[in-house]
């Protein structure tokens, strides 16, 4: 073999050594893509407890000076028994849910705030808009689930999202 060869040889050998560790770095189960679903990344939260699974937990504040703020989420009921959302938390303080308690129907979906007929709201709110704030759904089969909630302002994509009634 002569030098020429050699020399392509050893660039080949060594440009497809680099190809599979340079491309294994974004691979894993400790890739940033995986690592970010179970990290507060912004608005749209998830969480699950048993069979039933909350997802784009985002909460809208209220209008100014209403020290209100609407949790907008979708809650999806993934097992073959109904089960009900009996309340809510919103920065320790109980929450108010349209229809007191809403009945979780087997492999359906209930969305709250958004365009939906579904509020829970917080009528006694007081945190700035970009901070996170505790949130607790307690359920009565698949029992109590807790996330820390962005606060977003009511602009843009939340702009005509606010607390149903306005006040209590």
């Amino acid at each position: 073999m002569n030098k020429r060869h050699s020399t392509a040889l050893v660039m080949t050998s060594t440009l497809a050594a680099l190809t599979l560790t340079l491309t294994g770095c974004f691979n894993g189960p400790n890739a940033s893509t995986n690592m970010q679903s179970v990290q507060l990344t912004g608005n749209g939260v998830q969480v699950q407890a048993g069979d039933i699974r909350a997802e784009n937990l985002t909460l809208v504040a209220g209008p100014d000076g209403s020290a209100s703020a609407t949790l907008i989420m979708r809650v999806t009921n993934q097992d073959l028994e109904a089960d009900n959302l009996l309340a809510a938390l919103i920065d320790g303080v109980p929450a108010f849910i349209t229809g007191d308690v809403v009945e979780l129907l087997p492999n359906q979906s209930v969305g709250f705030g958004y365009e939906s007929d579904r509020w829970i709201n917080s009528y006694e709110f007081d945190a700035s808009p970009s901070t996170y704030v505790p949130v607790a759904l307690q359920f009565e089969r698949s029992g109590i689930v807790e996330a820390n909630v962005l606060v977003v302002p009511p602009t843009g994509y939340y702009e005509g999202i606010e607390p149903v009634p306005p006040a209590m």
